[in-house]
């Protein structure tokens, strides 16, 4: 697919392409996906998503069994919840959505998931396929994001990519994929993070700058190199003054609009596609469970019709 990039890298077209795919692949194989979506707490970048995962799963077909716990569940119960869920012969796949409290242990729950369900690439063994090059499920931010540049044409071999944020969910993930030796990727990437001295030294670096920092304009021009691509990972909620909730990336975009090459806006942009990317994971687990596998490289030929 030879796709000309554009000033914004707007996230539905990619978005339709993928959902496109997954409802190709449920009618072809008769599929009935289900999926568990588990949200602790009321953190509204969290709710924001799961109401789009929610919407988009009607759409699709998909069955949505949506499970909002207290803030202050034990970390027992919520095991017990996942370990339903892991038996459950009618659940496909398992979404549980972060951030937790911090009375939860994260590496305990994350190890207690299901590695055949669990769509955001959250367990260790899931993880470690990313660090080897392995086939499996890739987790569902760092998957938009690279399927974002794939649609436009963005090459990313040989060139410097800087990423803000080091999380086990966006920044490690997709550092590694990032610098697989493949024709998609093939990157030098550096990785930035609160602790990183002078970090606008480094951004200012970047051919490709991903932010995934959760913090609300925090990239401003003065930080960003001259017709820098920039993909803005970040869903911040600002209160605007009449009560009336705004929600923003970690780029400040109309500050950053004019110096770079390219830019996603938020919202509208990766989370946009990051939802499809969850339903295509929901989709191949079904597959994988009828022992029907689909590598990385054909799913990235169904949904872009490389010829």
């Amino acid at each position: 697919m030879n796709k000309i990039m554009e000033k914004v890298l707007n996230g539905k077209p990619v978005a339709q392409l993928i959902n496109r795919t997954c409802s190709s692949l449920i009618a072809n194989y008769g599929l009935k996906p289900q999926m568990v979506l588990i949200q602790v707490g009321d953190d509204p970048a969290s709710t924001y998503y799961v109401q789009s995962i929610i919407n988009s799963g009607k759409k699709l077909g998909c069955f949505c069994q949506m499970k909002i716990l207290l803030d202050n569940i034990s970390e027992q119960e919520l095991l017990a919840i996942l370990n339903e869920a892991n038996h459950n012969p009618d659940v496909n796949g398992i979404m549980l959505q972060k951030p937790l409290p911090k009375h939860i242990n994260e590496s305990k729950v994350n190890s207690a998931i299901n590695p055949a369900k669990d769509l955001d690439c959250l367990h260790p063994l899931n993880l470690g396929k990313i660090m080897l090059e392995e086939e499996g499920f890739l987790p569902c931010t760092p998957a938009a994001v690279l399927f974002c540049m794939l649609y436009y044409g963005i090459e990313t071999q040989g060139k410097h990519i800087v990423i803000l944020g080091r999380s086990n969910v966006v920044g490690k993930p997709l550092a590694n994929i990032l610098l697989w030796k493949r024709s998609f990727a093939n990157a030098t990437v550096t990785v930035c993070h609160s602790k990183t001295n002078n970090l606008a030294e480094f951004t200012k670096e970047a051919d490709i700058l991903i932010t995934a920092i959760g913090k609300a304009e925090f990239v401003t021009p003065e930080m960003v190199k001259e017709n820098a691509i920039i993909l803005d990972v970040g869903i911040n909620e600002i209160k605007l003054a009449n009560g009336e909730s705004n929600y923003v990336g970690d780029v400040n975009y109309s500050l950053c609009y004019d110096k770079a090459l390219a830019i996603t806006p938020v919202p509208g942009g990766i989370g946009r596609i990051t939802t499809s990317v969850l339903f295509l994971n929901l989709v191949d687990a079904c597959l994988k469970s009828r022992n029907t596998n689909k590598s990385i490289d054909e799913y990235i030929h169904l949904i872009f019709d490389v010829k």
